[in-house]
């Protein structure tokens, strides 16, 4: 495989969206992409320098390296509907999915593999500290690898039975997280507190704990009423919580007891407490 080969895109979202700029900026030559929306691929065609809005098939045979960042149901589709040649590299950009949907790709000679960015791409995003999880072999994993270097990244071979896991790793850290601030919302503004500032204060004390946990650890940054055995504060929040929000009690006595777990690996107060009872009486939504 060339230092430098051209790379091209199938799909034209927000993955292709960041990441072909961004292969344009270290020098790779991105000739082509490809959407099932003309409209999408030539807003992604127009970030990068003689770049071309083109058909599937058009932006494979301009390629040595082709990147299919359609959604995961799409991917097997791609794969079987372009004519790949021998010798070219076909990358998806799936966290969860293995390489085996590429395998048309496969059977046609072609070198396959998936290149991840453990990153969200809802906002504004960099490349840069990101986690690329890479299966592969030979030249195009040494190249994937590279790649995620060469963008800031730090490449981690993820084997196919890992996969999965990885992926749900990635959605508890990024999607989940989101729900979860999000539900902090809903209890602030059930409280009666200013809506104005649920965002100001909620998003303050997340990026706090996410740099404590950056620094330090989970366990070490655990904080809370379960991780200090503080089982009347628990109380009292199981009784509002089921007062204003009962749709959230399971999702609150949940977290308690993964807390307890934390907290356990911390050494914490909270973990020698026997939390069964207490959190038994709030298991039917009622507690009484």
């Amino acid at each position: 495989m060339d230092e430098r080969p051209a790379i091209a895109f199938i799909g034209a979202g927000r993955v292709a969206g960041m990441l072909a700029p961004a292969f344009a900026e270290l020098g790779y030559a991105v000739p082509a992409v490809a959407s099932r929306s003309p409209e999408s691929a030539e807003r992604v065609a127009t970030l990068v320098p003689s770049c071309n809005a083109v058909s599937a098939q058009g932006a494979a045979d301009v390629a040595e390296v082709v990147f299919i960042t359609t959604s995961d149901g799409g991917i097997a589709d791609v794969a079987s509907s372009v004519a790949w040649r021998a010798g070219q590299g076909v990358v998806h950009c799936s966290g969860a999915l293995t390489c085996e949907p590429l395998g048309p790709a496969r059977d046609a000679g072609a070198s396959v593999g998936s290149w991840h960015p453990f990153q969200t791409f809802g906002g504004e995003t960099s490349l840069v500290g990101v986690t690329f999880g890479i299966e592969a072999n030979g030249e195009l994993l040494a190249f994937l690898e590279r790649l995620a270097t060469e963008v800031g990244g730090h490449p981690l071979r993820v084997p196919a039975e890992a996969r999965a896991l990885y992926h749900a790793a990635s959605v508890f850290s990024c999607g989940y997280l989101t729900t979860l601030l999000g539900e902090a919302r809903t209890l602030w503004t059930r409280a009666g507190l200013p809506p104005e500032q649920a965002l100001q204060a909620i998003t303050h004390i997340a990026r706090t704990t996410v740099a404590n946990i950056e620094r330090i650890g989970a366990a070490p940054a655990l904080t809370g009423p379960t991780s200090r055995g503080d089982s009347g504060t628990v109380r009292l929040h199981l009784d509002s919580v089921r007062s204003v929000a009962p749709e959230l009690l399971p999702l609150y006595r949940e977290i308690c007891l993964r807390s307890v777990e934390l907290a356990r690996e911390a050494g914490r107060p909270g973990a020698t407490l026997d939390w069964g009872p207490l959190f038994a009486e709030y298991e039917d939504g009622d507690g009484r």
